[in-house]
């Protein structure tokens, strides 16, 4: 790998232990790709903040509970000016491969799915835990999805809101689940909520990975006409199926 590459495959999660070491041997060392990588990481979360932005206008205000919980305001995060979304396109762009048997859904499936961030509930560093939803999404952002599956079915029972299911099927193709998580998906997408295109996405990345080949180009289409989330990524992707 090369430089750009390194980066490029620190932020999307796909070095292995002995690039990630070269990654940190060369920002001890490298002045110019630590440079490089302060950049990308600064990048990187003023796109996260203006998501969660941008959600947090969708909805409005966050969720009202059916059952009273003790909640605490949790603040979001200062983050560094954004820098143009445009710098970012194609960062997630990989070769696909397809084997002589025909086409590698196992492969575009990995190379296309990343868990969603959590932008309903953000949460600060080094705050108390509380509630339930605060629970939930802790688990959530610290990659415990077994924990966080049983912890958002839970929170159906609190709470009277269909981003839950959109974030409980997350949880559900981390852990294999995706025959689960693609009715939840399609439950979420029929409220046409403010997380709908990224649902489409998602359901479209289930039926990839259970080889269901026709529906995923189904959602993609439905996603590339919406011209929103991850249109760019769907027509690429699309591009590559039969």
């Amino acid at each position: 790998m090369d430089k750009e590459e390194l980066i490029n495959g620190y932020f999307e999660s796909t070095l292995t232990e002995a690039q990630k070491k070269e990654v940190d041997r060369l920002l001890a060392s490298d002045a110019e790709f630590a440079a490089d990588f302060e950049f990308q990481k600064e990048l990187q979360l003023a796109l996260k903040k203006e998501e969660r932005q941008t959600i947090k206008k969708m909805f409005g205000a966050l969720p009202e509970t059916k059952k009273p919980i003790q909640s605490k305001l949790i603040k979001f995060r200062p983050y560094l000016a954004a820098a143009s979304i445009a710098l970012l396109v194609g960062l997630g762009s990989i070769l696909f491969y397809f084997n002589n048997a025909g086409l590698n859904t196992e492969a575009l499936y990995n190379n296309n799915f990343a868990p969603y961030d959590n932008v309903v509930y953000p949460l600060e560093r080094g705050d108390q835990i509380e509630d339930l939803t605060a629970k939930a999404f802790t688990a959530y952002e610290n990659q415990d999805y077994p924990l966080a599956l049983s912890l958002f079915k839970a929170l159906n029972s609190e709470l009277e809101e269909s981003y839950i299911d959109f974030y409980e099927a997350i949880v559900m193709m981390q852990l294999n689940m995706h025959q689960d998580a693609i009715p939840l998906l399609e439950n979420y997408i029929a409220t046409d909520g403010a997380l709908t295109d990224r649902s489409i996405w998602y359901l479209a990345l289930s039926y990839l990975k259970i080889n269901e080949v026709e529906k995923c180009k189904t959602q993609l289409r439905l996603l590339i006409k919406k011209n929103g989330f991850k249109v760019v990524a769907a027509e690429n992707l699309l591009d590559q199926l039969p």
